[in-house]
C-alpha cells in the first residue's frame, strides 16, 4: 500500500542475509525509499505508484550482493530522483515507466563498482535533473545500455555515460533529448570510456561530446545543434528524410558548428544551415563527407555576399545532393558553399533549388577541385527595366551599388513590372514633391500683402473688412483703412491635389495658418510688416509616403497710387521644418524610413494695376510678378538599406499673372452687399518641375522629379461682402 512519513521506507539487509526485496505502491518521505543490501543475494525494488523524496532522493538503493533491479513508476527527489548503486558482482537494471526527476542532481543515477560483471541497463520513459537527466557510471565489466522513450533533459547534460574500463555504450532515444536551457550549443549527450552507439529516434537539441573511440551516431530524427560537437572518431549517418540543423534558430548572428574528430559523415537526409542568417559555417574536422542520392544541403545567402558554408577536411562527394538555397537578397559575385580539403573528386550537386536567374541576374552553381560555388552574374542593368524618368533614375542609382540588402532584393525580382514597382517605392520622390508644395504655398504670404495694400488705398474688388478664405487659393485681407497706423490679421486654409504626370505620383496637401501685420503711411506710401505661422500636411499614397511641415513667415510690404495707377510690392522669408515618413515593401524587402530637415523660402513680388470705374462697377486690370526660391537642407533618412541621402539644393520659380478684378455694390434684403471677383492667367517658369538628388549608401547620385507646378493656369476669385453694420462686415470668398 501507500507509505507516508518522515522516513518513507527505510530498510537495511545485514551481511548475514541474502536477498533484499522491497515492493510498494506509493511512498512519500524525506527519502522515499532507502535500501541497503549488505547480504550475498540480489536486491529488487518494485513500486507501482509515485515515490517522492522531500529532502533527499526518491529512491536511494545500494547493493553489495549480486544483481540489482529497480522497477519504478514516477519518482521525484529533492536532489537525485532515483539513485541505484551496485557494488556487488551481478548485473544492474533500472526501469522507470514514469518520469524521474531530481531537482538539484540527476534524474536517474546508476553506478557500479569494479566487481560487477553484468553491465548496466537503464530503461526510462523520461527523466530530468538539475545536473543530468540520466547519468550512468559503469566501473565494472559488461556493456552500458540506455534506452529512453520520453523527454530527457539536464542542466549540464541530458544523458551522461561513463565507462571507465572501456566497455561499450549503447544509447537509444525515441523522445526529445536536450539540455535544460534548450540552447543548441550546450551539451545534450556526453560520454567517455568505451565506444558509443548512439541512435537518435526522437529528437536532439544540443551538442554531443563523445570519448575517443570508434563511435557510431545515427540520426533518425531532427537534431538541432550549434557550437562544438566532439565525436572522438567514428561515423555520423543522417537517415533518409531526417534533418540535422547546424544553424540554431533564434540566433541573431552567424554561428559556427563543428563536427570534431568525425571520421565519416554520410547524409541521406537534409543538412540544414539555413536559418535566415547567412554566414553560418559547419566544419567537419577529419574524415570525409558523402551526400547520398536524394540528400539535401540547405544554405542561406544574402545581398551582402555572405553565405553559409560546409567545410570538410577530407573529401566531399556531392553527386547525390540537391543544393537548396534560401536567398535574403542576391549580390553579384561568388558565394562559396562547400569547401573540401582533399577535394570534391569531380562531383557536383545533382540539382539547385531556391534561386533561379532573375530579370537581372544569372545564377549558376560552379566548381573547382576543392570548392562548390554559387555564381551570381549581373546580365542586365536595373535601369533597363524602368519606363518613367524616375524609375530609370532610381535604377541607375541601384546600378551603382555593388551589393547590399536593397540591391540584392531588387536583383532577385523576377519581372520588370516587379522592378518598376520597387523603383517607385525606393525613389523618395515625396521629398521633391514637397519642394513644389513650398513653392506653391508661398502665394499665401504675397497674396495677403498685396490684398492688404489694395484695401488700405480703398481700391476696388477688395473686401471692406477682414474675411475668411478657404479652398485651393489665397486669402482676402483686412478692410480699407485710412488710419495712419493699422493692425490686421487673417486665418487661411487650403486643400489641394496635383494629379500624376505619368512620372511622379499624385500628391495631396492641406495647409492652414494665421497671418498678422501692421502698416502705416509714410509720405504717399503705405508700408508694413507681417508675420505668421502655418502647418501643412501632405501625402503620396501611391508611394506610401507622407509628411508635414511647420512654417514661420516674416515679410515687408508696401504700395502707393499714382492717380489711377497702383503699385504694390513686398518681400518675405519663411522658415519650414519638414518631417517625412516612407514605407518600402516589395518581394523580399521591407523598410521604414523617416527624415527631418529644414527649408527656407525667399520671395519678392510686385504688382501694377490700373483702376477704372464704369457706373456702379469698378474694374482693375493688373500685372503681377513674383520670384520664389526654396532652399532645402541636406539630410539622410533614418531606416534601413533603402535610406537615401540628399544634399542641400535650391528650387527657383518665377510667376507672372495677368488678370482683371471687378466689383459692384447692391442691396439684398436691406443689407448692402459687395460682389467681387477676379479672373487671371498665371504663367510659371524656372524650376517648375521640382527635383531632388539622392544617393543610396555607397552609391552614385541620381535625380528624382516631383509633381510639376502648372506652367499655365487660370486663377479665379469670387466673393461676397455683407455689410452687417457700420463696424461689421461678413465676407465669403473662394480662390482657385
Amino acid at each position: 500500500g501507500a507509505v507516508s512519513g518522515l522516513t518513507g521506507i527505510r530498510v537495511t539487509n545485514a551481511g548475514s542475509a541474502t536477498s533484499l526485496t522491497v515492493e510498494a505502491v506509493a511512498v512519500n518521505g524525506y527519502t522515499g525509499i532507502y535500501a541497503r543490501n549488505f547480504g550475498t543475494g540480489a536486491t529488487s525494488i518494485t513500486t507501482t505508484g509515485a515515490v517522492t523524496g522531500i529532502a533527499g532522493p526518491g529512491i536511494d538503493v545500494a547493493n553489495y550482493g549480486t544483481d540489482l533491479t529497480v522497477d519504478a513508476m514516477t519518482v521525484s527527489g529533492d536532489n537525485t530522483g532515483l539513485a541505484a548503486f551496485n557494488f556487488g558482482t551481478g548485473a544492474t537494471k533500472v526501469t522507470a515507466k514514469g518520469t524521474v526527476t531530481g531537482a538539484s542532481g540527476a534524474g536517474i543515477l546508476a553506478r557500479t563498482g569494479t566487481t560487477t560483471t553484468g553491465g548496466i541497463i537503464v530503461d526510462a520513459a523520461g527523466a530530468g535533473g538539475g545536473l543530468t537527466g540520466i547519468q550512468v557510471e559503469n566501473n565494472g565489466a559488461g556493456a552500458t545500455t540506455i534506452t529512453a522513450t520520453g523527454t530527457v533533459e539536464g542542466g549540464n547534460a541530458a544523458i551522461k555515460a561513463i565507462s571507465s574500463a572501456g566497455q561499450a555504450i549503447s544509447i537509444t532515444t525515441s523522445g526529445l533529448v536536450r539540455n535544460s536551457s534548450q540552447i543548441a550549443s550546450l551539451v545534450a549527450v556526453e560520454t567517455s570510456g568505451g565506444p558509443v552507439t548512439f541512435t537518435n529516434n526522437g529528437g536532439l537539441l544540443g551538442t554531443v561530446k563523445l570519448g575517443t573511440a570508434a563511435n557510431i551516431v545515427a540520426n533518425n530524427a531532427t537534431w538541432n545543434t550549434a557550437g562544438i560537437n566532439e565525436f572522438g572518431g567514428g561515423t555520423l549517418t543522417n537517415d533518409v528524410g531526417k534533418d540535422i540543423v547546424t544553424a540554431a534558430v533564434g540566433y541573431d548572428s552567424p554561428v559556427t558548428t563543428t563536427f570534431k574528430a568525425l571520421s565519416n559523415f554520410t547524409n541521406n537526409g537534409r543538412l540544414t544551415m539555413a536559418n535566415g542568417i547567412a554566414g553560418d559555417v559547419t566544419n567537419q574536422f577529419a574524415g570525409d563527407a558523402t551526400f547520398a542520392a536524394g540528400s539535401v544541403l540547405a544554405v542561406d545567402i544574402n545581398g551582402t555576399g555572405a553565405a553559409d558554408r560546409f567545410a570538410v577536411e577530407g573529401t566531399a562527394d556531392l553527386s547525390g545532393a540537391t543544393l537548396a538555397v534560401t536567398a535574403q537578397g542576391l549580390a553579384v559575385g561568388t558565394y562559396t558553399v562547400v569547401s573540401a580539403g582533399s577535394g570534391l573528386g569531380g562531383t557536383t550537386f545533382q540539382a539547385l533549388t531556391g534561386v533561379t536567374s532573375t530579370a537581372f541576374l544569372s545564377v549558376t552553381d560552379t566548381y573547382d577541385a576543392y570548392n562548390a560555388y554559387l555564381d551570381v552574374t549581373k546580365v542586365r542593368d536595373f535601369a533597363d527595366a524602368g519606363l518613367t524618368p524616375n524609375q530609370i533614375a532610381t535604377g541607375e542609382g541601384l546600378d551603382s551599388l555593388t551589393g547590399g540588402a536593397v540591391f540584392g532584393a531588387v536583383a532577385g525580382l523576377a519581372t520588370d513590372a516587379e522592378a518598376r514597382a520597387a523603383f517607385d517605392q525606393l525613389s523618395g520622390e515625396v521629398h521633391a514633391s514637397a519642394k513644389g508644395m513650398l513653392v506653391e504655398d508661398s502665394r499665401f504670404v504675397r497674396d495677403a500683402a498685396t490684398s492688404r495694400i489694395r484695401a488700405a488705398f480703398g481700391d476696388g474688388s477688395t473686401a471692406a473688412l477682414p474675411v475668411m478664405a478657404y479652398g485651393d487659393g489665397g486669402p482676402e485681407m483686412v478692410a480699407a483703412d485710412t488710419d495712419r497706423f493699422a493692425v490686421w490679421g487673417q486665418a487661411f486654409g487650403s486643400w489641394g491635389n496635383t494629379d500624376s504626370d505619368g512620372n511622379a505620383a499624385a500628391f495631396d496637401r492641406s495647409t492652414g495658418g494665421l497671418l498678422a501685420g501692421a502698416d502705416t503711411l509714410v509720405g504717399g506710401w503705405r508700408v508694413g510688416l507681417l508675420g505668421g505661422y502655418s502647418h501643412s500636411s501632405f501625402d503620396s499614397d501611391d508611394r506610401n509616403s507622407s509628411g508635414k511641415s511647420d512654417s514661420y513667415h516674416l515679410g515687408l510690404y508696401g504700395g502707393t497710387n499714382w492717380g489711377a495707377i497702383a503699385f504694390r510690392t513686398g518681400a518675405a522669408y519663411s522658415w519650414s521644418s519638414l518631417s517625412t515618413k516612407r514605407s518600402v515593401a516589395f518581394n523580399g524587402f521591407t523598410d521604414g524610413l523617416s527624415a527631418d530637415y529644414d527649408a527656407g523660402t525667399a520671395q519678392v513680388f510686385g504688382e501694377l494695376a490700373y483702376k477704372a470705374d464704369a457706373g456702379q462697377f469698378k474694374f482693375e486690370p493688373f500685372a503681377n510678378l513674383a520670384y520664389v526660391s526654396v532652399h532645402t537642407d541636406g539630410f539622410t533618412e533614418d531606416g534601413g538599406d533603402a535610406a537615401l541621402t540628399s544634399a542641400g539644393t535650391s528650387t527657383d520659380a518665377t510667376f507672372t499673372t495677368l488678370g482683371l478684378r471687378g466689383s459692384t455694390d447692391f442691396a439684398l434684403s436691406g443689407i448692402n452687399v459687395t460682389a467681387r471677383g477676379m479672373l487671371g492667367w498665371r504663367h510659371a517658369f524656372g524650376d517648375v518641375t521640382p527635383t531632388s538628388t539622392f544617393a543610396f549608401a555607397g552609391g552614385d547620385a541620381f535625380t528624382i522629379a516631383g509633381v510639376p507646378i502648372a506652367r499655365d493656369s487660370a486663377v479665379i476669385e469670387a466673393g461676397l461682402d455683407f455689410n452687417m453694420s457700420a463696424n461689421a462686415t461678413l465676407g465669403l470668398s473662394y480662390t482657385g
